[in-house]
């Protein structure tokens, strides 16, 4: 399992964001929370204590959109469901669903944060035949 952790500058705001999109609270502690889609985790963290300083991120933390370089992939079942329902939720849609070379399906959003995230599922799995 992976757990990708995101510093976001309102956490009530950022919860709401993915709990639309399906993401379910599995724990909280204070100003960080874990949700879940299916295997997939993100945690949540409040950037208070990384404004305020001293932090790695300080001198970042201000710059929008966060995660600049970094795209986060989650697999889902039903990509073309899933995302009529994304659409559906007026969320800012950086790439439209489509079809990839490399044999899988996928759309693109950004979160409140400005966080870039793939979600995918693979096209008809090829059988492998043995020589």
């Amino acid at each position: 399992m992976t757990k990708i952790e995101l510093f976001v500058s309102d956490l009530a705001r950022s919860r709401a964001w993915y709990e639309a999109l399906g993401f379910r609270l599995v724990r909280e502690y204070g100003d960080w929370q874990m949700l879940a889609l299916g295997d997939n985790i993100i945690d949540l963290q409040g950037d208070g204590h990384a404004t305020a300083g001293p932090h790695y991120f300080t001198p970042e933390i201000g710059r929008f959109p966060r995660g600049t370089g970094v795209e986060i992939s989650i697999e889902v079942e039903a990509i073309d469901e899933f995302y009529a329902r994304v659409r559906g939720l007026g969320v800012d849609i950086v790439k439209p669903i489509q079809d990839r070379p490399w044999k899988a399906r996928d759309f693109r959003v950004a979160d409140p944060d400005g966080y870039f995230l793939r979600f995918t599922t693979p096209l008809r799995r090829e059988r492998v035949v043995d020589a």
